[in-house]
């Protein structure tokens, strides 16, 4: 027969209290550039299109990435780095913020690299996906 501490030991975390709190996810995600910071609810993002950009034409100081975030009242244009990195956490709303930083730093191949942000607001018109799509191309 086992003994009772060997058999309450076996599969047990440490946990020092009674009540064990996971960290809160975040119910709005931060997009913030050189003037301002721009919010939006993580749950009201409706899709997402990641391409090359098309004005990068091979230039190794030119963002190679655009990733358009749609969200209701507004699309979010990030260009960048490995932006393909960030699609994963996006869509599980696990990315809280993301900063724009023009001048590149020491580059971590894991991790996206955001150099612009730029949110445009059109009318309700424009949000209608056979008009989208037209619009998503003209930016390129």
């Amino acid at each position: 027969m086992k003994s009772e501490k060997s058999h309450h030991t076996k599969n047990k975390r440490e946990f020092g209290g009674c009540v064990e709190l996971i960290p809160a996810q975040p119910d709005y995600i931060e997009f913030i550039d050189s003037r301002r910071i721009w919010g939006f609810a993580i749950h009201r993002l409706t899709h997402f299109v990641l391409q090359e950009n098309p004005n990068c034409s091979g230039q190794k100081t030119l963002p190679p990435d655009l990733l358009f975030l749609i969200y209701p009242p507004a699309i979010v244009v990030l260009k960048g780095w490995r932006l393909e990195q960030l699609v994963g956490p996006l869509v599980s709303g696990r990315v809280a913020r993301v900063h724009a930083e023009k001048h590149l730093g020491t580059l971590i191949i894991e991790e996206a690299w955001v150099s612009e942000i730029h949110v445009i607001q059109p009318n309700k018109t424009f949000l209608q996906p056979d008009k989208l799509e037209t619009w998503i191309a003209e930016q390129t």
